[in-house]
């Protein structure tokens, strides 16, 4: 099955680099958040910047990863990753912690690395600098996705924007072409797709499970609340997560897609159907 996923980011970090295990080789892990930026889309009413988690455990640009600090302007030619973890949270009743089991993080994992300039200088200066330079420079360039996966659940349609827009999202496998000797085992990601407007009501009609497609887009990082049980006390809680999906630029369908004349054959049988019961 053709197989590709490709992300390139282009954006500032907005901390200092979280550095676990930095004194033992072979075992260091670095991870940060990178504001990037995407272009608009028709229909899309979500954040203009994106901060997204890179995370690297490798041992080639790990020298390099570590001399970044906050504000550096990198561009990462990479691939997303999508894992498997148990999320913890506090009782807002009792303050007891609860895990939910079988989270799912999302990140960049790089596959190069460059340095294009600091911008502490110019946050210095000027606290929205940093985010102009993003707009002005690489807005076209700062947040693109390239992945092929097959639909793994049927299209659903919901409204936005207080029943404005259309959405259509759906779940696509994804198989890996990059090793990671850490994450050995895992051989395909599931990340959801969410399509808006013109793109949104293609989808819907063209896709089915088992359909293969090209999606063009750009990663979204959401703030969400989920929901918890204590184990404790038994109170239901809401607790910070977060969500990430693909918003494509644009869709190309692959195979085992429903096609145009297949739609038009399902609506004349619709209405030969529909003739004989009058």
């Amino acid at each position: 099955m053709a197989t590709h996923n490709q992300v390139r980011l282009v954006g500032f970090l907005k901390n200092n680099p979280q550095i676990i295990n930095p004194d033992q080789e072979g075992e260091t892990k670095i991870l940060f958040l990178l504001r990037t930026i995407h272009r608009e889309i028709d229909g899309y009413h979500g954040m203009q910047f994106q901060d997204l988690m890179v995370y690297y455990d490798g041992t080639e640009l790990m020298p390099k990863m570590m001399n970044l600090t906050q504000f550096d302007l990198i561009d990462i030619k990479g691939v997303f990753n999508i894992l498997s973890l148990n999320k913890l949270s506090t009782c807002s009743g009792c303050g007891n912690k609860n895990i939910k089991y079988n989270g799912t993080s999302t990140f960049v994992y790089p596959i190069a690395v460059t340095k294009l300039n600091g911008m502490q200088s110019a946050y210095e200066h000027d606290v929205e600098l940093p985010e102009r330079i993003l707009e002005k420079h690489f807005k076209e360039v700062s947040n693109q996705a390239l992945i092929i996966g097959t639909v793994v659940s049927e299209p659903e349609m919901v409204m936005v924007e207080n029943g404005k827009f259309p959405c259509c999202r759906y779940r696509l496998g994804v198989d890996r072409k990059y090793y990671i000797k850490t994450q050995g085992d895992i051989t395909a990601d599931y990340p959801w797709v969410y399509s808006y407007a013109q793109q949104a009501e293609r989808d819907f009609t063209h896709l089915k499970k088992g359909t293969l497609i090209l999606v063009d887009g750009f990663i979204q990082n959401r703030k969400i609340k989920s929901r918890m049980i204590c184990q404790t006390c038994g109170k239901e809680y809401l607790f910070d997560d977060a969500a990430t999906e693909f918003v494509p630029y644009a869709i190309e369908y692959l195979s085992d897609y429903v096609t145009d004349e297949e739609i038009a054959m399902n609506e004349r049988r619709q209405l030969l159907e529909m003739n004989n019961k009058i």
